[in-house]
């Protein structure tokens, strides 16, 4: 075994390499031994990892629970083992600060198995001693607890601390409190949402309307591969839509070919609390005080609201038709202004995510207040225009996957996922010996389906203002589901 021959690149004469030496060949096949270990270890890890993800959606295809979170202890007292600041454990995971006059102030210690751990213990002035730890779920991060299991977090970290680190602590249970608290929805798709859907759903649960913000776990051209959608309510709160899968990814946590998991998109919607904001919206930031209930009513409440703002969105988008429509057929030949309305929006389509039509149901609300007869033959003609292409070659039009169908099932999983953790409690239930899992079926519409809803909402011809018509549709559709 010998070199490949270097090329100088001043004179371009070649320049022969010696041969190696049998020690630098015997390294060379250790690290290759060394590399070829650490991919199947990683593989066998990755197969471990995709199969306790569908244990997590063996019972239920969605569930409630916390996600991560970081709690204070305040005026703790604490003990430790100077003795042990020179163990490999410190030098690897810990940093120590000390003041100008030589005393301890400060322990910090961040590690895979312990998350962040700060321990400050000098008092100055207003500011007290505390424990500040970053409460951290399993990895891979699927599984979401209730507020016992976040006990149990803290004294398994209180323990290692004392096990690994020699750090005693003892501590007032009520003198713990949140710092921030992620409240999370996690729910197994059949197949990817698309970005309108997921826009949709995060206008709708967010509380005030702001800018959505997108983000890629990974480079794509395609719009749908945008696996992380965001709002920021204020500097308090946050609410994030996210693909779990692409994450996991990303984390090599599982594998990006070959995957177990190709036939499923696991997504989280979180909601991410910080200081007051925890106890204004939960009531209480002490750990002793929360219970799941209290988290639960906090997230009906939340529900509720998503609901009432999704019909206002929706009715918002019927209302901007209308008056596009409108503009369109007074600027148009009354023979081609559907065929302007559909250019219209394809150059929306292509130049943003969402379009003020949301989807085909918003056709078939409107009040075509512009002409005095045939209104409800102007809606069919315009639905008619807009499947023309599905029709014809069965490929649909953004208009027809439904988006705001399918939002409004989401959102009543969501809440159906609420009934259930007051039976059993915030957090994941699985059966850890299964591979099965389940999920939640994206519907597709068909095109005899969805005109029969749509005749429904033409032919029901009533004097109620179109707002009032719409609440009582939208709401019945809520309780009952999109019968089809």
């Amino acid at each position: 075994m010998v070199r490949r021959p270097k090329r100088n690149k001043r004179d371009g004469k070649v320049v022969k390499r010696p041969p190696l030496s049998r020690e630098e060949i015997e390294e060379k096949e250790r690290q290759k031994e060394d590399r070829e270990l650490r991919k199947k270890e990683l593989l066998e890890s990755q197969k471990q990892n995709e199969n306790f993800i569908k244990s997590c959606f063996s019972v239920s295809p969605a569930y409630w629970g916390i996600d991560n979170c970081v709690v204070s202890i305040l005026s703790p007292k604490v003990t430790y083992d100077p003795n042990v600041f020179d163990e490999q454990i410190f030098k690897d995971t810990a940093s120590i600060d000390y003041n100008s006059q030589g005393e301890l102030i400060k322990i910090t210690i961040q590690s895979v198995d312990l998350g962040k751990v700060t321990i400050s213990l000098k008092e100055v002035g207003y500011r007290k001693r505390y424990i500040a730890i970053q409460l951290n779920g399993p990895s891979p991060n699927f599984q979401t607890t209730g507020i016992e299991g976040i006990k149990l977090r803290l004294k398994e970290v209180l323990h290692k601390l004392e096990r690994d680190y020699k750090i005693k602590t003892k501590y007032n249970p009520n003198s713990v409190r949140f710092k921030k608290i992620e409240l999370a929805f996690t729910i197994a798709f059949d197949k990817l949402p698309s970005l309108q859907t997921r826009q949709l759903l995060i206008s709708s649960l967010a509380e005030e309307e702001k800018n959505i913000d997108l983000k890629n776990h990974r480079t794509s051209k395609n719009t749908d591969k945008f696996s992380m959608v965001s709002i920021e309510i204020n500097k308090k709160e946050k609410h994030i839509f996210y693909n779990k899968i692409e994450k996991a990814k990303k984390n090599k946590q599982v594998r990006k070919t070959n995957s177990s998991l190709k036939n499923l998109e696991v997504f989280r919607y979180e909601i991410e609390l910080t200081s007051s904001r925890i106890a204004e919206q939960l009531y209480s930031h002490y750990l002793a005080q929360l219970t799941d209930e209290m988290i639960i009513q906090y997230l009906e409440i939340l529900i509720s609201d998503g609901v009432f703002r999704y019909i206002e969105i929706i009715i918002d988008a019927t209302i901007k038709c209308e008056k596009m429509l409108k503009k369109i057929y007074k600027k148009s030949n009354p023979q081609f202004y559907t065929t302007e309305l559909l250019l219209f929006i394809h150059d929306q389509l292509s130049n943003t995510t969402v379009s003020d039509l949301i989807d085909e149901d918003i056709i078939a609300f409107l009040p075509i207040g512009f002409l005095k007869t045939n209104k409800g033959e102007t809606k069919r003609r315009i639905l008619k225009r807009f499947q023309y292409q599905e029709v014809n070659t069965g490929t649909k039009h953004e208009l027809g996957k439904m988006t705001s169908w399918l939002v409004l099932e989401i959102i009543r999983v969501m809440f159906h996922s609420l009934e259930e953790s007051k039976k059993y409690g915030l957090g994941t239930r699985r059966k850890p010996s299964t591979t099965f899992y389940k999920t939640f079926p994206l519907k597709t519409y068909s095109l005899e389906k969805r005109n029969k809803i749509f005749n429904e909402t033409i032919t029901e011809n009533t004097k109620e203002k179109l707002e009032d018509k719409m609440l009582k549709r939208i709401l019945k559709r809520f309780r009952d589901g999109i019968k089809i």
